[in-house]
């Protein structure tokens, strides 16, 4: 296998500032901060193997360690690198000042928000268990002044997926969201501790069509169009007759998620497994391509998976994440059924149900 880099995820962080109640990564548990050699060991693997590949930097909570994420920013420039950046983010430490350099630093951000106060500040308090809505509005808000925009995440809870249209109605207010990315839970972390549930699958094809919905009346209204992350692609994959049979970079061997302490993993949702350990960056010896060989991941396409390789839908959802199937059924080759679900959902929104069934 010969490697290419796509996507290189640089965990620049175990700290964070909000306990999440279903945190993959169990943030804020750990206070480890990436250093500058392993960041740049991380970049020079990836450079070496790619003309041109993005970089995410997440964590725990990634503005925590802003001055790393400047230094990478600044050697990607100065090497005249072809990456693209981007930056996942709670939203809560956005200041004006936060802001005006994010903006200088050319950094595409996602922010998490999981719904209205009642909603977001359950699933997503302070370490000291205060709500953090205000503080991410205000976050958004400090953006929308330098004239950045932003997507928003929203984890797909039983109690975020109720409540989703009123988030729509939320980030067209905001003026500064152009669009929404649905992730369904994964019971991993922290969310296997029992205190959230994923969505039953009425109440999920219901308020996920409910939420286009809306964002359709919105824009006919005069407000701003809040798309669907999930629906433009496939609108774009149908416009195009793309066909997908790997879901994510995680399952070509083309992406690796980087840990504070130099160890490797395929993707950030599986980082901490020690199951999907690859290796360390800093061993001058690691190989991805070697370290992934033989593996469930790097076999996993949806004429192999079970649950998949019947499917007429197939080679639109490329098999759904593999982070969540591991989640909920032990093994990254087979079919989530939420995901199944929710892409067919997805086709049904486009109007291309028909053609595919």
């Amino acid at each position: 296998m010969t490697e290419k880099i796509k996507l290189l995820i640089l965990l620049v962080t175990t700290d964070c500032n909000l306990r999440c109640v279903y945190c993959y990564a169990r943030g804020g548990e750990g206070r480890e901060h990436m250093t500058w050699e392993v960041a740049r060991q991380a970049v020079d693997y990836a450079a070496a193997r790619s003309r041109s590949f993005k970089i995410q930097f997440s964590g725990g909570e990634p503005l925590l360690n802003l001055p790393l994420v400047r230094e990478v920013v600044a050697y990607v420039r100065s090497r005249r690198l072809s990456v693209k950046l981007q930056l996942q983010t709670n939203g809560t430490l956005i200041t004006p000042v936060v802001a005006r350099e994010l903006k200088s630093l050319g950094v595409a951000l996602g922010v998490s928000l999981d719904g209205r106060p009642e909603i977001n500040d359950r699933l997503r308090p302070f370490a000291g268990g205060e709500g953090s809505t205000l503080a991410v509005i205000r976050g958004l808000q400090n953006l929308a002044a330098e004239g950045i925009k932003v997507g928003l995440t929203v984890v797909l809870t039983a109690e975020s997926t109720a409540g989703l249209t009123q988030l729509v109605e939320l980030a067209a207010y905001l003026g500064n969201v152009y669009g929404i990315s649905l992730d369904l839970l994964r019971l991993l972390g922290r969310g296997r501790e029992g205190r959230v549930a994923p969505p039953e699958p009425e109440l999920l094809s219901q308020q996920v069509k409910a939420a286009i919905k809306r964002a359709e009346e919105i824009a006919r209204l005069g407000g701003p169009l809040i798309r669907f992350r999930e629906v433009e692609r496939l609108k774009y994959q149908l416009h195009r007759g793309i066909t997908r049979q790997h879901y994510c970079y995680a399952t070509t061997g083309q992406s690796m998620a980087v840990m504070p302490d130099g160890s490797v993993y395929p993707c950030a949702s599986l980082s901490g497994l020690t199951e999907f350990y690859l290796g360390r960056i800093t061993d001058g010896r690691f190989s991805l391509a070697e370290a992934l060989a033989g593996t469930s991941l790097l076999g996993r396409t949806v004429e192999v998976m079970a649950g998949c390789r019947d499917c007429w839908h197939r080679y639109l959802c490329g098999g759904g994440c593999p982070a969540r199937a591991y989640a909920f059924t032990g093994r990254v080759d087979r079919a989530c059924k939420a995901d199944c679900l929710l892409r067919k959902v997805y086709l049904n929104v486009v109007g291309k149900e028909n053609n595919y069934a």
